[in-house]
């Protein structure tokens, strides 16, 4: 008979089995904190219940997993007729800092993405300045410059050692980028700037992800099918900046990525929000076949309905940040430990680490249930059907390779199909997972 607690780890993992057990990532829940060198520098400190922390531990321990970093050409550069310019005369947001800000975020061993707006200052539908510095080119020289400059900003990033794992090329382009030239009313010069940019990207690095970033309005779904019919074909996340002021209600936003999902191919990020945030990751969560990757909450610590409130004179984490490792849990992200190597193998193999001890670790591979045990501690690993039904056990006694699905002579005794399984040791529940099956 299941007891109590396994009976309640099955109805939580069935009740969102459809998008969580499939993953091959966790689901994103991200932020972009560009601000901090800046707010640090100014005094500004972080704490949660009372204790100061670094913002990266904070972020950390409510399972925020990849951090966004937005870059500018110069940010110290004046704009003529630009009110938010220079954006910084310190250089903040430009090339050094945020190489510095890229080593915490891999430090704290969280994923990057980094925003290029192609600008020296904001860029944004409303405004997408073309560098000082490149004033002068022509388009045929602008459309190489973009390519070296991405290129080579890359470089120094993998020199340092914090390459990005996702690359936006553009900010908020649904206007186009670095106006006058890269205007979508020319939608093949937008076209030719964007491969411009991939191009840069994939010089340095073929596996970087790449968005493309426009807002939650404007039919998105018809932007991107015109953009790919100008010839950009190589993107990998569609991201959209949703902010309810400008861009309508929640169930505006699910009819919205609903649509692009029917239509196209690419994962799905909201990758710019700052309210609504549970609503906003439900919605992203749910879309089918897991094409939703996942959020970016926009300058928590600093905008709108923040997740760190000012308060004693420094920035205290409040009630709405608990959702996040809620959310976490819910969308399954806690089944996900760090990606491992296993000697001569290839295969994704997830590390969990144990309850009691440093050495009481397993590997597990979604690829058909195989499990790796390096523990000295006997434990039970049994196999549920999503209904409860015990399908299979498997004693462990010593370290060694095991399959519940097979029985001690090899022959397989289970069908086809994604079941739950549940590794007990030592009388305590270790962990539960599920597993696709092949007979």
């Amino acid at each position: 008979m299941i007891n109590n607690l396994v009976k309640i780890s099955l109805i939580l993992f069935c009740c969102s089995v459809s998008n969580t057990f499939s993953r091959s990532e966790p689901f994103i829940l991200g932020a972009d904190i560009s601000w901090i060198p800046q707010r640090e520098a100014g005094g500004v400190r972080y704490a949660d219940n009372g204790t100061v922390k670094d913002i990266f531990e904070i972020l950390g321990d409510y399972r925020f997993n990849y951090i966004r970093l937005r870059l500018f050409v110069d940010p110290t550069a004046t704009v003529p007729g630009e009110s938010e310019s220079p954006y910084s005369r310190q250089g903040y947001c430009g090339l050094e800092s945020t190489l510095q800000m890229a080593k915490r975020v891999k430090d704290a061993g969280m994923k990057f993405l980094l925003d290029f707006h192609y600008s020296d200052t904001w860029a944004d539908p409303g405004k997408q300045h073309k560098p000082m510095s490149w004033r002068e080119l022509n388009f045929n020289q602008l459309t190489e410059k973009v390519r070296s400059y991405t290129r080579e900003t890359l470089e120094r990033f993998e020199q340092e050692g914090v390459l990005p794992d996702m690359v936006q090329v553009g900010n908020e382009v649904v206007g186009g980028m670095i106006w006058p030239d890269g205007r979508n009313s020319n939608m093949s010069n937008f076209a030719t700037l964007v491969n411009a940019g991939i191009d840069g990207v994939k010089d340095v690095d073929e596996n970087i992800l790449i968005m493309i970033h426009t807002i939650a309005e404007r039919n998105p779904n018809n932007w991107l099918t015109s953009l790919k019919n100008a010839g950009v074909n190589r993107i990998d996340v569609f991201g959209l900046s949703y902010y309810e002021e400008w861009h309508g209600t929640v169930s505006d936003l699910r009819s919205m990525v609903n649509a692009i999902a029917a239509n196209h191919n690419e994962k799905i990020v909201v990758v710019e929000y700052s309210e609504q945030h549970r609503s906003v990751n439900d919605v992203i969560f749910d879309l089918p076949n897991n094409q939703g990757m996942g959020t970016f909450v926009w300058e928590p610590c600093d905008w709108r309905d923040v997740l760190l409130t000012w308060r004693n004179n420094r920035r205290e984490t409040n009630e709405k940040i608990h959702l996040y490792p809620v959310m976490s849990q819910e969308y399954g992200n806690d089944d996900f430990g760090d990606k491992v190597s296993t000697g001569d193998n290839d295969y994704p193999f997830t590390l969990y680490q144990g309850i009691t001890s440093q050495s009481d670790k397993f590997l597990f591979s979604s690829d058909n249930g195989v499990l790796r045990y390096f523990s000295d501690d006997p434990a039970t690993v049994s196999m549920f059907t999503f209904k409860g039904r015990l399908v299979g056990q498997c004693q462990i006694k010593s370290p060694g390779i095991y399959h519940p699905a097979f029985d001690i002579s090899g022959t397989s005794t289970v069908q086809s199909g994604r079941y739950v399984l549940i590794i007990d040791s030592r009388g305590q529940q270790r962990k539960v997972f599920t597993t696709q099956f092949f007979r």
